[in-house]
């Protein structure tokens, strides 16, 4: 596979090869300027009614993929800011932003809320464009309450995802080499993603060395969390329930198991990863449908007669299996030790016993336990 043809990059990963915008054209700027001004205008209490003074413009002036991007961050910003800008949340957003943003997601076939693929993928731009990608040269562009907290909540997602960049195509090596009986070099490339694998659990618990919990419970999650009952005025559609942000719609994430071949059949897990896909790039959904489909590494994994190669699966799926646990520690420290009932993830799921039903799946798939 291409990885190209999937919207990857073999440096950046399921992060876009060149740079978001920070721009949309002049036409667009009530939305720039409203989006600007996010934390302001939540903070002033008038966010709801510059929303709803905005002039309804039209997204069929977007003309390129990154500025349907770029309007797809700032309008779902600006819906979860307006249905989150009270408790209880607002049921309805107004018909000069439900209706752009409506059709931009269905363009996008996309729902229409912020996800992992804006409020991350999205949402950074490089201090210094003579200098490389990396989380010591990236600011957010969008932000609701802002601060560092939220900066680097998002930031380190980021790296998170460019830790994992070389994953996609090792998963893909790996699959050829499956399919042509070669176990050296599918040796080769599963000891490599052990090592990514390795990568990426540091960086996602890099999250915790700007991030306070305190700070993202009380202040940042309800933004980053899903619609209950929500209108969007205009556009005819029924009241949406939609699941927010979650680390489950990373690509990266789901790329691991689908490659490796880590089922998750149980109808807690198996629901939500399936729901999760629905808010990923369409390209993105695409490649791990091929993945799903390609050639099982473990099958070959499994075959008798080169033991290296059972031990470098199995070492992959015990790194896959602890990036799990690591997770289900950070929530822990984030969002459990916050709550006086059962736990809600932003994306809407019971995320503990769905995220350990999650890491028992994985480790289940080791070839000697």
């Amino acid at each position: 596979m291409a990885l190209g043809d999937y919207d990857i990059s073999e440096e950046r990963g399921f992060l876009p090869a060149v740079d978001p915008l920070d721009a949309l054209p002049p036409y667009f700027e009530p939305w720039e300027t409203a989006a600007r001004d996010i934390g302001a205008l939540l903070m002033t209490g008038r966010l709801r009614e510059t929303v709803a003074a905005l002039p309804e413009l039209s997204p069929e002036g977007l003309a390129t993929p990154a500025e349907r991007e770029r309007a797809m961050l700032l309008l779902t910003g600006l819906a979860s800011a307006h249905v989150h800008a009270s408790d209880p949340p607002a049921t309805s957003v107004p018909a000069v932003l439900a209706r752009p943003l409506h059709r931009l997601a269905t363009a996008l076939d996309r729902p229409p809320i912020i996800a992992h693929a804006s409020i991350v993928l999205a949402n950074w731009r490089r201090l210094d464009p003579a200098r490389p990608l990396g989380t010591d040269n990236i600011d957010t562009q969008l932000t609701f309450l802002g601060g560092v907290d939220e900066k680097w909540f998002y930031l380190a997602t980021a790296g998170v995802e460019l830790a994992g960049a070389p994953g996609p195509a090792l998963l893909t090596e790996a699959q050829e080499a499956a399919a042509e009986d070669d176990a050296e070099r599918l040796t080769t490339c599963l000891e490599s993603l052990r090592e990514v694998l390795d990568r990426t659990t540091r960086a996602f618990l890099d999250i915790e060395r700007w991030c306070d919990p305190h700070v993202f419970y009380h202040r940042v999650r309800r933004f980053l969390s899903g619609w209950s009952g929500v209108t969007l005025e205009g556009t005819g559609t029924p009241p949406l329930t939609l699941a927010g942000g979650s680390a489950a719609q990373s690509s990266l994430i789901q790329a691991f198991d689908a490659g490796l071949g880590i089922t998750h059949d149980d109808p807690l897990t198996a629901d939500f990863l399936g729901l999760m896909r629905r808010s990923m790039p369409r390209a993105h959904r695409r490649f791990l449908r091929e993945l799903d489909s390609g050639p099982s590494v473990r099958a070959r994994a499994s075959a008798a007669g080169h033991p290296p190669l059972t031990e470098a699966y199995d070492a992959a799926v015990r790194a896959l299996t602890e990036l799990r646990g690591q997770h289900i520690g950070l929530t822990g420290r984030y969002i459990t030790r916050f709550e006086r009932g059962a736990g809600k993830g932003t994306g809407g799921s019971d995320f503990v016993p769905l995220l350990r039903r999650a890491r028992e799946e994985t480790a289940a798939r080791r070839l000697r336990r």
